[in-house]
Formats: structure tokens, sequence, C-alpha cells
């Protein structure tokens, strides 16, 4: 996948997004520049204040 003009540092390279052992990560094809990107898991980690994700969900008992 191809982002055109959209490097943050050189203002008219091409982002390509690529993956290794160590996880997600965008590069500019033109300047060389390089940033991880943070999974999902953590987005939402972040967006809940920091608390894990995957809490059980409670049961609902067959009361009257």
């Amino acid at each position: 996948m191809l982002r055109l003009k959209s490097c943050p540092k050189c203002k008219r390279g091409d982002i390509g997004v690529d993956r290794d052992q160590y996880g997600w990560y965008e590069y500019c094809i033109q300047c060389g520049y390089m940033r991880n990107l943070v999974s999902m898991v953590e987005l939402e980690q972040q967006a809940r204040g920091g608390k894990k994700a995957g809490r059980k969900a409670k049961t609902l008992s067959n009361g009257k």
C-alpha cells in the first residue's frame, strides 16, 4: 500500500506500509523516514485510559 505525497518529514514523499518481525511500520520511499505503527490493541488500551482490554462480560442470571 502506498500513500502518495504524504510524508510528514519531506512533505512530498510516498509512504509505504510494511511489516517485519517487530511489527508494522511506515516508510518514505524518497527520504527514508521510518515510523513504527501501534497495533489496534494498543490504540484501544490508550483510548480506555491504559486499562487492560478484554474484560469478561457479566453473565445475567435468570431472576424473577
